[in-house]
């Protein structure tokens, strides 16, 4: 649930003010705006500015102040820290393991009022029979250690027996779900085919043309696999035809509605129908994606709604379109391209701003008893059971929705000092997308923190270093010990193997070093730029996904519209990694733009060409 005020009523309609009389005149010729665009911009700023007052009033700590040290005005009593220490010890308690099987959604519920916890506030001295320690807990561990390798393995066993059962069952035609299929098993059976063969062609047929609906996970796989062999015209049209099924029978069975295959080809569907120059259908396809509630499409199924709205020339559909996506995503780049590729809060950037911070919330009682077990753990010291209490807020930022943005900023204070970057970067940006008064000075400088640019400036020989930080704060929150799960390391997460690449004497510990990671990274990535010829947005996607990658989707997709091309990579986590970066490095370098030459002698701030943010690209 959003929170708005009066003053941020007041400030959106001076966003829509200027957008509707500098912006949207030049893309549409607007000549009802010919009035408007005689009042000086400077009097309608006086007239409209944010009420910053809204976040520099009240009774809590400021910003600054809570970032230093814990401001809770309670005492961390023997009992409680008692608690605290037996919570984060295993237990066979059934209500505390009940608890942790959903502690991503709700960790509070160990500190409200379970049954096992009450002796510990009646006698302080009471020992917990629960309570395992020595050979037993480390027998304990060890058992399962022993039990997850066991289900990783039958997992993977599982997962290939099935996949060659439904692979089989596809070459035969039959595309009715197995018994015992799970989520996941058509893609890895898809993936057995190396080229469209004239199975699948027919399987597409027979899906397509079929007036019952069957299985929409089958159809948004099928889909993606047409959409290999692109630029063939045909397999386009069968990309097409099977994402509007999926489309369809979510129109005809609710059940379906929800599910992430349904938002998917929908996505996919409405980017080729744009492909296709086909924007008015496109348009009724993301507004369908946009009411289906908040998902990993949001943004852009707006941006691209937005897009159709300009190409057919609908003034009022384009300005309504733009403000939803200003709410919903202020600082990030499909913003940032409606808006010409200026952010329209770049007022906000020199307001010296201390906010106020609100330490409890009224959303609900049970996120004041996880706000003080995290102030508990705080002023205990204990910096992994801080981490660990906020691991919602990384795993389900959605938990933090009917909090107050004056108490997320509080929250944030905490993840700060347990130097739990991804946590606070998460709580910052569900606080930005509350309330845009909260976008200023000091809070922008935490979500965007300057860490190694001198060592960065020093290693930089044909980019800029505002852009290696951006790439860091999105590849490892400058956590210098990162590690992926496929084995990238350190600050810009690097595969040892390619390192290696670079300079044979690397290992895997040296990668740790920031030194000789940021040696490495900036040499490999600048690899690549030259490889793209400067192109520095198909550099990152080759980053993160391989440069043959690139090449194959150059092949698949026309550039001539280059967001379209970025947001038809078929890979998200790739797709999403490119417009971040471009996102971080826009306001990196708008935020330091006056003191990098102070922070930093020397420093090389060649300019950074984003492609599809240029204005005069589509």
């Amino acid at each position: 649930m959003l929170v708005y005020s009066t003053q941020s009523f007041l400030y959106r309609t001076f966003l829509r003010t200027i957008f509707l009389c500098i912006i949207v005149p030049a893309l549409f010729s607007c000549s009802s705006c010919s009035t408007a665009k005689n009042v000086s911009a400077e009097k309608e700023s006086s007239n409209h500015k944010p009420d910053f007052s809204l976040i520099s009033t009240g009774s809590g700590p400021h910003l600054s102040e809570a970032l230093l040290k814990n401001q809770s005005l309670r005492v961390l009593t023997p009992a409680r820290k008692k608690l605290l220490e037996f919570v984060s010890q295993k237990s066979g308690d059934a209500t505390y393991t009940n608890c942790l099987s959903k502690f991503d959604q709700a960790p509070e519920c160990i500190f409200v009022k379970p049954d096992w916890n009450q002796n510990w506030f009646l006698d302080e001295t009471t020992e917990s029979d629960e309570v395992k320690g020595g050979k037993e807990a480390d027998k304990e561990e060890l058992a399962l250690k022993l039990i997850e390798r066991k289900k990783t393995k039958h997992a993977k066993v599982r997962k290939s027996k099935y996949s060659k059962k439904v692979a089989q069952n596809l070459r035969k035609g039959i595309t009715t779900r197995l018994a015992d299929q799970q989520e996941g098993d058509y893609y890895r059976a898809l993936k057995t085919f190396s080229k469209w063969s004239p199975e699948l062609a027919a399987i597409a047929t027979k899906l397509t043309s079929d007036d019952s609906c069957g299985e929409v996970e089958l159809y948004n796989y099928l889909g993606m696999k047409s959409e290999e062999f692109f630029p063939d015209e045909v397999l386009l049209k069968t990309a097409i035809s099977l994402y509007k099924k999926a489309d369809d029978c979510a129109l005809k069975e609710t059940k379906t509605l929800s599910s992430r295959y349904v938002q998917n080809s929908r996505f996919r569907l409405g980017l080729l129908l744009v492909m296709e120059n086909n924007c008015t259908e496109a348009q009724k396809v993301f507004n369908r994606l946009s009411k289906m509630g908040a998902n990993d499409f949001s943004t852009r199924a707006l941006y691209w709604s937005a897009y159709c709205s300009k190409e057919g020339s609908k003034q009022e559909e384009y300005l309504a379109t733009f403000d939803q996506l200003s709410k919903m995503n202020p600082l990030g780049f499909h913003t940032l391209k409606m808006s010409s590729g200026t952010s329209l809060l770049l007022g906000n950037l020199n307001q010296p701003i201390d906010p106020i911070l609100k330490m409890r919330t009224a959303a609900d009682e049970q996120y004041n008893t996880w706000i003080q077990a995290i102030e508990d753990l705080d002023a205990a010291k204990n910096t992994k059971g801080v981490s660990k209490l906020l691991s919602p807020v990384r795993l389900r930022p959605e938990y933090l929705g009917t909090v107050e943005p004056g108490v997320l900023l509080y929250l944030s204070t905490f993840a700060y000092r347990a130097h739990d970057a991804i946590s606070l970067f998460r709580i910052l940006d569900s606080v930005f997308r509350t309330q845009s008064e909260y976008v200023v000075d000091s809070t922008l400088k935490l979500f965007y923190p300057l860490k190694y640019l001198q060592s960065i400036s020093q290693k930089v020989k044909r980019v800029n270093p505002f852009l290696i930080t951006a790439l860091i704060r999105q590849e490892s929150a400058f956590q210098e010990e990162a590690h992926s799960r496929v084995g990238a390391v350190g600050l810009m997460q690097l595969m040892p193997k390619t390192a290696r690449l670079m300079d044979r004497s690397m290992t895997r510990k040296k990668l740790y070093t920031p030194e000789a990671n940021l040696k490495v990274g900036i040499r490999y990535f600048e690899g690549l730029v030259d490889r793209f010829q400067g192109d520095v947005e198909l550099a990152l996607a080759a980053y993160n996904a391989g440069p043959e990658a690139v090449d194959r989707w150059k092949v698949r997709y026309p550039m001539t519209n280059r967001l379209l091309f970025l947001d038809l990579i078929p890979f998200a986590e790739t797709r999403n990694y490119v417009t971040l970066i471009g996102r971080n490095y826009y306001w990196y370098s708008k935020i330091y733009a006056n003191d990098a030459k102070s922070i930093v002698e020397n420093t090389m701030l060649l300019p950074v060409d984003f492609r599809s943010l240029n204005s005069n690209a589509k």
